[in-house]
Protein backbone atom coordinates (compact mmCIF):
# COMPACT_ATOMS: atom_id res chain seq x y z
CA UNK A 1 0.00 0.00 0.00
CA UNK A 2 1.61 3.44 -1.10
CA UNK A 3 1.54 6.48 1.25
CA UNK A 4 -1.16 7.89 -0.74
CA UNK A 5 -2.67 4.61 -0.78
CA UNK A 6 -2.79 5.04 3.27
CA UNK A 7 -3.59 8.72 3.51
CA UNK A 8 -6.81 7.88 1.56
CA UNK A 9 -7.78 5.06 3.60
CA UNK A 10 -7.39 6.91 6.79
CA UNK A 11 -9.22 9.57 5.60
CA UNK A 12 -12.17 7.23 4.44
CA UNK A 13 -12.27 5.63 7.97
CA UNK A 14 -12.48 8.94 9.72
CA UNK A 15 -15.66 9.60 7.25
CA UNK A 16 -16.77 6.17 8.58
CA UNK A 17 -16.42 7.13 11.70
CA UNK A 18 -17.67 10.03 11.95
CA UNK A 19 -21.28 9.20 10.22
CA UNK A 20 -21.44 6.04 12.59
CA UNK A 21 -20.96 8.53 15.93
CA UNK A 22 -23.69 11.00 14.37
CA UNK A 23 -25.98 8.11 13.77
CA UNK A 24 -25.49 6.39 17.64
CA UNK A 25 -25.40 10.52 19.10
CA UNK A 26 -28.88 10.83 17.13
CA UNK A 27 -30.76 7.99 18.28
CA UNK A 28 -29.35 7.80 21.93
CA UNK A 29 -30.78 12.37 21.83
CA UNK A 30 -33.73 10.87 20.47
CA UNK A 31 -34.33 7.93 22.96
CA UNK A 32 -33.53 10.51 25.98
CA UNK A 33 -35.55 13.44 24.81
CA UNK A 34 -38.37 10.88 24.58
CA UNK A 35 -37.74 9.49 28.42
CA UNK A 36 -37.35 12.84 29.61
CA UNK A 37 -40.69 13.83 27.88
CA UNK A 38 -42.15 10.88 29.89
CA UNK A 39 -42.43 8.23 26.86
CA UNK A 40 -46.07 8.14 26.57
CA UNK A 41 -47.00 8.37 29.55
CA UNK A 42 -48.28 11.35 30.53
CA UNK A 43 -46.03 12.63 33.20
CA UNK A 44 -42.25 13.90 32.64
CA UNK A 45 -39.28 11.84 34.11
CA UNK A 46 -38.56 15.03 36.11
CA UNK A 47 -42.16 15.06 37.92
CA UNK A 48 -42.02 11.53 38.31
CA UNK A 49 -38.25 11.69 39.71
CA UNK A 50 -39.15 14.93 41.95
CA UNK A 51 -42.63 13.17 43.09
CA UNK A 52 -44.37 15.31 45.92
CA UNK A 53 -41.46 18.36 45.62
CA UNK A 54 -43.70 19.55 42.49
CA UNK A 55 -46.19 21.92 43.00
CA UNK A 56 -49.26 20.39 42.33
CA UNK A 57 -47.94 16.74 42.59
CA UNK A 58 -49.42 16.62 46.59
CA UNK A 59 -52.85 17.04 45.18
CA UNK A 60 -52.58 14.78 42.00
CA UNK A 61 -54.62 11.80 42.24
CA UNK A 62 -53.07 9.01 40.72
CA UNK A 63 -54.82 6.15 39.48
CA UNK A 64 -52.83 2.60 38.87
CA UNK A 65 -52.76 1.63 35.26
CA UNK A 66 -55.40 -0.52 33.68
CA UNK A 67 -52.97 -3.03 31.88
CA UNK A 68 -54.77 -3.03 28.10
CA UNK A 69 -53.27 -4.33 25.19
CA UNK A 70 -51.81 -0.92 23.90
CA UNK A 71 -50.51 0.17 27.58
CA UNK A 72 -48.59 -3.09 27.27
CA UNK A 73 -46.85 -1.87 24.45
CA UNK A 74 -46.57 1.37 25.34
CA UNK A 75 -44.61 -0.03 28.87
CA UNK A 76 -42.31 -2.07 26.27
CA UNK A 77 -41.54 0.67 24.07
CA UNK A 78 -40.84 2.90 27.41
CA UNK A 79 -38.48 -0.66 28.59
CA UNK A 80 -37.15 -0.61 25.47
CA UNK A 81 -36.29 3.21 25.01
CA UNK A 82 -34.72 3.10 28.40
CA UNK A 83 -32.25 0.57 27.56
CA UNK A 84 -31.22 2.06 23.90
CA UNK A 85 -30.45 5.49 26.09
CA UNK A 86 -28.91 3.60 28.84
CA UNK A 87 -26.74 0.72 27.14
CA UNK A 88 -25.82 2.34 23.69
CA UNK A 89 -23.44 4.50 24.64
CA UNK A 90 -21.30 1.54 26.50
CA UNK A 91 -21.74 -0.48 22.98
CA UNK A 92 -20.29 2.42 20.91
CA UNK A 93 -16.38 1.27 21.09
CA UNK A 94 -17.56 -1.61 19.74
CA UNK A 95 -20.07 -0.21 17.13
CA UNK A 96 -17.12 1.60 15.81
CA UNK A 97 -14.39 -1.18 15.98
CA UNK A 98 -17.19 -2.97 13.91
CA UNK A 99 -17.28 -0.56 10.87
CA UNK A 100 -14.01 -0.23 10.53
CA UNK A 101 -13.30 -3.87 10.29
CA UNK A 102 -16.03 -3.87 7.48
CA UNK A 103 -14.71 -1.11 5.55
CA UNK A 104 -11.13 -2.85 5.79
CA UNK A 105 -12.65 -6.43 4.73
CA UNK A 106 -14.50 -4.55 1.79
CA UNK A 107 -12.74 -1.44 0.75
CA UNK A 108 -15.05 -0.61 -1.97
CA UNK A 109 -18.41 -1.27 0.23
CA UNK A 110 -19.96 1.13 2.68
CA UNK A 111 -19.61 -0.06 6.34
CA UNK A 112 -22.89 1.82 8.01
CA UNK A 113 -25.56 -0.53 6.36
CA UNK A 114 -24.10 -3.79 8.03
CA UNK A 115 -23.07 -1.89 11.73
CA UNK A 116 -27.00 -0.55 11.53
CA UNK A 117 -27.66 -4.21 11.52
CA UNK A 118 -25.42 -4.98 13.95
CA UNK A 119 -26.34 -2.60 16.72
CA UNK A 120 -30.22 -3.78 15.69
CA UNK A 121 -29.13 -7.05 17.27
CA UNK A 122 -27.44 -5.78 20.00
CA UNK A 123 -31.13 -3.58 20.96
CA UNK A 124 -33.11 -7.06 20.10
CA UNK A 125 -31.32 -8.46 22.60
CA UNK A 126 -32.11 -5.53 25.06
CA UNK A 127 -35.79 -5.73 23.58
CA UNK A 128 -36.33 -9.71 25.36
CA UNK A 129 -34.94 -7.81 28.63
CA UNK A 130 -37.99 -5.17 27.86
CA UNK A 131 -40.35 -7.76 28.01
CA UNK A 132 -39.54 -9.66 30.81
CA UNK A 133 -39.10 -6.28 32.61
CA UNK A 134 -42.44 -5.36 31.52
CA UNK A 135 -44.40 -8.43 32.43
CA UNK A 136 -42.55 -7.81 36.26
CA UNK A 137 -43.99 -4.40 36.07
CA UNK A 138 -47.30 -5.64 35.69
CA UNK A 139 -47.20 -8.73 38.14
CA UNK A 140 -45.73 -6.56 40.81
CA UNK A 141 -48.62 -3.89 40.34
CA UNK A 142 -51.20 -6.97 40.41
CA UNK A 143 -49.94 -7.57 43.62
CA UNK A 144 -49.39 -4.13 45.23
CA UNK A 145 -45.75 -3.61 45.28
CA UNK A 146 -45.85 -0.93 42.69
CA UNK A 147 -46.68 2.32 43.10
CA UNK A 148 -48.18 4.33 40.44
CA UNK A 149 -45.25 6.41 40.64
CA UNK A 150 -43.52 3.11 39.52
CA UNK A 151 -41.17 2.05 42.34
CA UNK A 152 -41.82 -0.85 44.80
CA UNK A 153 -43.61 -0.10 47.94
CA UNK A 154 -42.43 -3.08 49.39
CA UNK A 155 -39.28 -3.21 51.93
CA UNK A 156 -38.80 -7.34 51.52
CA UNK A 157 -38.65 -6.79 47.85
CA UNK A 158 -36.49 -3.72 47.44
CA UNK A 159 -34.08 -5.76 49.63
CA UNK A 160 -34.40 -8.84 47.61
CA UNK A 161 -33.92 -6.36 44.43
CA UNK A 162 -30.72 -4.64 46.09
CA UNK A 163 -29.04 -8.32 47.34
CA UNK A 164 -30.09 -10.33 44.21
CA UNK A 165 -28.50 -7.43 42.34
CA UNK A 166 -25.37 -7.07 44.27
CA UNK A 167 -25.06 -10.99 44.37
CA UNK A 168 -24.58 -11.23 40.63
CA UNK A 169 -21.98 -8.70 40.65
CA UNK A 170 -19.63 -11.45 42.11
CA UNK A 171 -20.70 -13.77 40.10
CA UNK A 172 -18.24 -16.02 37.50
CA UNK A 173 -21.19 -15.59 35.17
CA UNK A 174 -21.24 -11.85 35.80
CA UNK A 175 -17.41 -11.72 35.55
CA UNK A 176 -17.40 -13.40 32.21
CA UNK A 177 -20.02 -11.79 30.27
CA UNK A 178 -18.28 -8.35 31.79
CA UNK A 179 -14.35 -9.10 30.40
CA UNK A 180 -16.46 -9.92 27.10
CA UNK A 181 -18.02 -6.84 26.91
CA UNK A 182 -14.46 -4.90 28.39
CA UNK A 183 -12.64 -6.69 25.21
CA UNK A 184 -14.84 -5.71 21.82
CA UNK A 185 -12.09 -6.79 19.56
CA UNK A 186 -11.34 -10.07 20.87
CA UNK A 187 -14.89 -10.78 20.34
CA UNK A 188 -15.31 -9.29 16.69
CA UNK A 189 -11.99 -11.55 15.70
CA UNK A 190 -13.30 -14.73 16.87
CA UNK A 191 -16.77 -14.17 16.10
CA UNK A 192 -16.93 -12.56 12.90
CA UNK A 193 -19.27 -13.90 10.38
CA UNK A 194 -20.08 -11.99 7.14
CA UNK A 195 -23.08 -10.46 5.32
CA UNK A 196 -25.92 -9.01 6.59
CA UNK A 197 -27.25 -12.23 8.59
CA UNK A 198 -23.70 -12.28 10.21
CA UNK A 199 -23.70 -8.63 11.54
CA UNK A 200 -27.32 -9.41 12.93
CA UNK A 201 -26.07 -12.29 14.47
CA UNK A 202 -22.76 -11.46 15.95
CA UNK A 203 -25.20 -8.01 17.53
CA UNK A 204 -27.38 -10.32 19.13
CA UNK A 205 -24.62 -12.27 20.50
CA UNK A 206 -22.83 -9.56 21.73
CA UNK A 207 -26.52 -7.54 23.43
CA UNK A 208 -26.51 -11.16 24.68
CA UNK A 209 -23.38 -10.76 26.73
CA UNK A 210 -24.02 -7.53 27.42
CA UNK A 211 -27.40 -8.40 28.65
CA UNK A 212 -25.55 -10.85 31.11
CA UNK A 213 -23.84 -8.95 32.56
CA UNK A 214 -26.34 -6.03 33.35
CA UNK A 215 -29.80 -6.99 33.71
CA UNK A 216 -29.70 -7.12 37.51
CA UNK A 217 -28.47 -3.65 37.67
CA UNK A 218 -31.26 -2.39 34.90
CA UNK A 219 -33.48 -4.58 37.73
CA UNK A 220 -32.65 -1.67 40.62
CA UNK A 221 -34.78 0.45 38.48
CA UNK A 222 -38.22 -1.36 40.41
CA UNK A 223 -36.23 -0.52 43.57
CA UNK A 224 -35.05 3.04 42.55
CA UNK A 225 -38.33 3.88 40.60
CA UNK A 226 -38.72 2.65 36.50
CA UNK A 227 -38.30 6.46 36.07
CA UNK A 228 -36.58 8.15 38.21
CA UNK A 229 -34.30 10.21 36.11
CA UNK A 230 -30.81 10.18 39.03
CA UNK A 231 -31.32 6.08 39.24
CA UNK A 232 -31.44 5.96 34.91
CA UNK A 233 -28.43 8.61 34.51
CA UNK A 234 -26.53 7.32 37.83
CA UNK A 235 -26.79 2.84 36.04
CA UNK A 236 -26.28 4.01 32.82
CA UNK A 237 -23.24 6.16 33.91
CA UNK A 238 -22.00 3.19 36.27
CA UNK A 239 -22.26 0.66 33.69
CA UNK A 240 -20.09 3.00 31.10
CA UNK A 241 -17.46 3.06 33.40
CA UNK A 242 -17.54 -0.63 34.80
CA UNK A 243 -17.09 -1.42 30.85
CA UNK A 244 -14.68 0.88 29.85
CA UNK A 245 -12.11 1.83 32.35
CA UNK A 246 -9.43 0.01 33.70
CA UNK A 247 -10.51 -0.48 37.45
CA UNK A 248 -13.67 -1.16 36.10
CA UNK A 249 -14.35 -4.98 37.34
CA UNK A 250 -13.26 -3.89 40.67
CA UNK A 251 -15.63 -0.88 40.45
CA UNK A 252 -18.53 -3.48 39.95
CA UNK A 253 -17.18 -5.74 43.02
CA UNK A 254 -17.33 -3.25 45.02
CA UNK A 255 -20.98 -1.92 44.34
CA UNK A 256 -22.08 -5.07 44.25
CA UNK A 257 -20.59 -5.61 47.74
CA UNK A 258 -22.04 -2.11 48.72
CA UNK A 259 -25.71 -3.30 47.24
CA UNK A 260 -25.18 -6.70 49.36
CA UNK A 261 -24.85 -4.99 52.75
CA UNK A 262 -27.30 -2.24 51.82
CA UNK A 263 -29.78 -5.04 50.99
CA UNK A 264 -29.23 -6.74 54.00
CA UNK A 265 -29.66 -3.93 56.38
CA UNK A 266 -32.66 -2.62 55.06
CA UNK A 267 -34.07 -5.90 55.39
CA UNK A 268 -32.87 -6.47 59.00
CA UNK A 269 -34.06 -3.34 60.11
CA UNK A 270 -37.49 -3.89 58.53
CA UNK A 271 -37.69 -7.17 60.47
CA UNK A 272 -36.59 -5.83 63.33
CA UNK A 273 -38.42 -2.72 63.67
CA UNK A 274 -41.30 -2.79 61.72
CA UNK A 275 -42.26 -6.64 60.18
CA UNK A 276 -40.99 -9.17 62.93
CA UNK A 277 -43.34 -11.06 65.21
CA UNK A 278 -44.14 -9.29 68.71
CA UNK A 279 -46.29 -9.37 71.58
CA UNK A 280 -48.81 -6.43 69.61
CA UNK A 281 -49.96 -5.80 66.72
CA UNK A 282 -52.09 -3.15 64.89
CA UNK A 283 -55.55 -3.64 62.98
CA UNK A 284 -57.65 -1.19 60.88
CA UNK A 285 -60.58 -1.64 61.91
CA UNK A 286 -62.49 0.91 59.89
CA UNK A 287 -61.82 2.71 56.50
CA UNK A 288 -63.71 5.28 54.83
CA UNK A 289 -63.15 7.69 51.89
CA UNK A 290 -63.26 11.17 52.46
CA UNK A 291 -62.67 12.53 49.08
CA UNK A 292 -59.63 12.32 46.92
CA UNK A 293 -56.67 11.12 48.41
CA UNK A 294 -58.03 11.58 52.15
CA UNK A 295 -58.97 8.74 53.93
CA UNK A 296 -60.27 8.14 58.10
CA UNK A 297 -58.22 5.19 59.19
CA UNK A 298 -59.74 3.91 62.57
CA UNK A 299 -56.64 1.19 64.57
CA UNK A 300 -56.86 -0.47 67.66
CA UNK A 301 -54.03 -2.60 68.97
CA UNK A 302 -54.02 -6.32 69.47
CA UNK A 303 -52.24 -8.31 72.31
CA UNK A 304 -51.10 -11.26 69.93
CA UNK A 305 -51.40 -14.13 72.40
CA UNK A 306 -54.89 -13.70 73.23
CA UNK A 307 -56.03 -11.55 70.41
CA UNK A 308 -57.55 -8.51 72.98
CA UNK A 309 -57.38 -5.08 72.14
CA UNK A 310 -55.45 -2.76 74.70
CA UNK A 311 -56.99 0.32 75.77
CA UNK A 312 -55.07 3.35 77.50
CA UNK A 313 -52.27 3.59 74.77
CA UNK A 314 -50.48 6.71 73.95
CA UNK A 315 -49.85 7.40 70.16
CA UNK A 316 -45.81 8.55 70.46
CA UNK A 317 -45.86 9.35 66.42
CA UNK A 318 -48.18 8.66 63.20
CA UNK A 319 -47.29 8.89 59.77
CA UNK A 320 -47.67 7.05 56.76
CA UNK A 321 -46.02 6.58 53.26
CA UNK A 322 -45.65 4.69 50.02
CA UNK A 323 -42.48 3.33 49.92
CA UNK A 324 -39.36 2.18 52.05
CA UNK A 325 -36.88 4.88 52.85
CA UNK A 326 -34.39 5.10 50.12
CA UNK A 327 -36.71 4.56 47.44
CA UNK A 328 -39.04 6.71 45.31
CA UNK A 329 -40.87 7.61 48.95
CA UNK A 330 -44.21 8.92 48.52
CA UNK A 331 -45.45 10.87 52.37
CA UNK A 332 -48.83 11.97 53.61
CA UNK A 333 -50.38 14.39 56.58
CA UNK A 334 -51.38 12.12 59.29
CA UNK A 335 -53.58 13.97 62.19
CA UNK A 336 -55.24 12.32 64.94
CA UNK A 337 -59.16 12.91 65.54
CA UNK A 338 -60.88 11.95 68.57
CA UNK A 339 -62.89 8.67 69.20
CA UNK A 340 -65.46 7.92 71.11
CA UNK A 341 -64.67 4.20 71.56
CA UNK A 342 -62.30 3.01 74.03
CA UNK A 343 -59.39 1.12 72.30
CA UNK A 344 -60.04 3.11 69.15
CA UNK A 345 -57.90 5.63 67.48
CA UNK A 346 -58.66 7.39 64.55
CA UNK A 347 -56.67 9.57 61.83
CA UNK A 348 -57.53 11.59 59.40
CA UNK A 349 -55.09 10.61 56.31
CA UNK A 350 -54.19 13.17 53.52
CA UNK A 351 -52.38 11.51 50.88
CA UNK A 352 -53.10 13.26 47.75
CA UNK A 353 -52.42 9.75 46.02
CA UNK A 354 -54.34 6.75 45.67
CA UNK A 355 -52.80 3.39 46.29
CA UNK A 356 -51.44 0.93 49.02
CA UNK A 357 -50.29 3.48 52.14
CA UNK A 358 -48.63 2.28 55.18
CA UNK A 359 -49.73 3.97 58.18
CA UNK A 360 -46.97 3.60 60.70
CA UNK A 361 -47.27 4.21 64.26
CA UNK A 362 -45.53 4.43 67.68
CA UNK A 363 -47.05 3.73 70.43
CA UNK A 364 -46.49 3.60 75.08
CA UNK A 365 -48.17 0.39 76.09
CA UNK A 366 -48.98 0.49 80.29
CA UNK A 367 -46.59 -1.86 82.14
CA UNK A 368 -43.79 -1.99 78.53
CA UNK A 369 -40.30 -0.62 78.38
CA UNK A 370 -40.33 0.26 75.04
CA UNK A 371 -42.92 1.60 72.52
CA UNK A 372 -44.79 -0.43 70.30
CA UNK A 373 -44.00 0.21 66.45
CA UNK A 374 -46.36 -1.09 64.12
CA UNK A 375 -47.83 -0.67 60.40
CA UNK A 376 -51.51 -1.03 58.91
CA UNK A 377 -51.89 -1.24 55.33
CA UNK A 378 -54.80 0.17 53.63
CA UNK A 379 -55.91 1.56 50.07
CA UNK A 380 -56.32 4.68 49.51
CA UNK A 381 -58.82 5.80 47.18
Amino acid sequence: MTATDTTILEAVLRRDRAVVVAVLVSVITVAWIWLLLGAGTGMTVVAVTLGSGIPGMATMVMEPAEWSVGYVGLMFAMWWAMMAAMMLPSAAPILLLFARLNRSRKADDRPFVPTGIFAVGYLVAWGAFSALATASQWELERLGVLSPMMATTSYRVGAAILLAAGVWQLTPIKGMCLRHCRSPIGFLVQSWRPGRSGAFRMGLEHGSYCLGCCWFLMGLLFFGGIMNLFWIIGLAAFVLLEKTIAMGSWIGRIVGIAFVVWGTLLLATTTLTIAAPSDYRYEAVELQANGAGRTTVAVRLVRVQDNKPIDGIVILDSKTDMGPSGMAEMSGKVTPISSDQPGLYRFAIETGMAGKWELILTAKVQGEADPVTGTVTYDAK
